[in-house]
């Protein structure tokens, strides 16, 4: 193999590696969900209201967050007794949107059954987004849970957690009526957030085929390499 044929196939081997290397950058952490509730929501004060309910929230600074999975609250992990449109909102603009079915189908994890998206969303660094469910009286939740309560986990691959970001996120509502319009009522206590409504990026950690087929195509261009060189 002449020189300037190993040259070309080293570069090759180097872009293929450095893509995947740069796209695993930019991904959110797997198994990372914008919030967990830190209490039991089935133990305490059901919320049964009609309408779309949630939260709004500021990004972090530090991350593009990637989110491919949303999700649902099952009060008693026994299934869901009805479907439940889960919504997330840039603005006025749904950018994201499942739908979680009834019963048992969809795994639950850390008390929510997930759907997954069509396709990951990215969202951008230091931006509102609203993120809402549409809910029925039925499938109930736990009520708002706050952080200064110690009722609530963010993560910080999705939100803002320096002192002094508290304000940032906070629980929304609104009536049936609205929709698709994302809720517009919101609660005066900050930090907080109407645990129905969930979002995450392969809350099964599993990983993404396109990742993994490009980390191999780098690897079989690498060992191409080395077998013609010896």
């Amino acid at each position: 193999m002449s020189m300037k044929t190993e040259f070309y196939l080293r570069v090759a081997c180097g872009l293929v590696c450095l893509a995947t290397a740069t796209a695993g950058l930019a991904q959110t952490v797997p198994g990372s969900m914008l919030y967990n509730p830190t209490i039991n929501l089935s133990a305490g004060t059901q919320n049964g209201y009609v309408g779309t309910v949630g939260g709004i929230f500021h990004t972090t600074y530090s991350y593009w967050p990637d989110v491919n999975y949303l999700g649902y609250y099952d009060k008693d992990g026994d299934g869901l007794a009805n479907s439940h449109v889960v919504s997330l909102w840039d603005g006025s603009t749904i950018i994201a949107q499942a739908t979680i079915p009834a019963g048992t189908s969809a795994p639950l994890i850390n008390g929510y059954r997930w759907a997954p998206l069509a396709s990951t969303v990215g969202l951008s660094y230091g931006h509102w987004y609203i993120i809402g469910a549409q809910t029925d009286g039925v499938d109930t939740w736990g009520d708002l849970i706050t952080k200064p309560d110690n009722q609530v986990n963010w993560s910080p691959q999705y939100l803002e957690l320096s002192a002094g970001w508290e304000w940032t996120r906070a629980g929304r509502y609104d009536g049936a009526e609205t929709w698709p319009n994302p809720p517009a009522n919101q609660t005066s206590a900050s930090d907080s957030i109407y645990p129905v409504a969930n979002m995450g990026f392969n809350v099964e950690v599993v990983p993404e085929p396109a990742s993994v087929a490009l980390f191999g195509a780098g690897l079989a261009v690498y060992l191409a390499v080395r077998r013609r060189k010896h």
